[in-house]
């Protein structure tokens, strides 16, 4: 998907985020149901363009463009800190507090999720901060939408991507 124009202010972001201990909170597709409407939500709620996704079991990529000179107080920080906290706060109450039947056994889960945080929180989701790649020209946005869509079938989950449920290869 070529954009119109790359520039100095504008560029898609190729977003990586990580699990906390890599623990894979989305092998349960309650979890990725809560992410991706997170996702989605803040996307139309801030009219930024979701490029290209995927939900693996202990991280996420997104690529993510908005013009910023319509938007000059957008920044991927906080888009970034909108999806996972949000996310974060949907998958504890789902997990912790039983707003749905988890599927991961409440007392190992409780053990991985406790975690000491500078803000005094219990328990911990993502890994503080994420990886940003500016992409500056449409050959590069293609590498990444190919590294994203690619990235269940490397890491053995489906044989062809049109088997992965959670990917934009088949929100098309």
């Amino acid at each position: 998907m070529p954009l119109s124009k790359f520039s100095d202010n504008s560029y898609a972001h190729f977003v990586t985020s990580k699990t906390f201990n890599n623990y894979p909170y989305f092998k349960d597709e309650y979890c990725c149901r809560i992410l991706l409407e997170n996702i989605k939500f803040y996307g139309n709620k801030f009219d930024y363009e979701i490029l290209a996704w995927v939900i693996m079991y202990d991280h996420l990529h997104l690529i993510l463009w908005w013009n910023v000179e319509e938007k000059k107080n957008l920044t991927i920080s906080k888009i970034m800190q909108w999806i996972k906290g949000n996310s974060a706060r949907e998958i504890i109450d789902y997990l912790v507090l039983g707003r749905r039947k988890p599927l991961l056994s409440p007392i190992s889960f409780e053990q991985r999720l406790k975690a000491n945080h500078r803000r005094g929180l219990k328990y911990r989701i993502w890994q503080p901060g994420f990886y940003d790649f500016n992409i500056y020209s449409d050959k590069k946005l293609q590498e990444k939408e190919n590294y994203i869509h690619q990235n269940p079938i490397r890491a053995g989950l489906v044989k062809s991507i049109d088997e992965y449920k959670w990917s934009s290869f088949n929100d098309s």
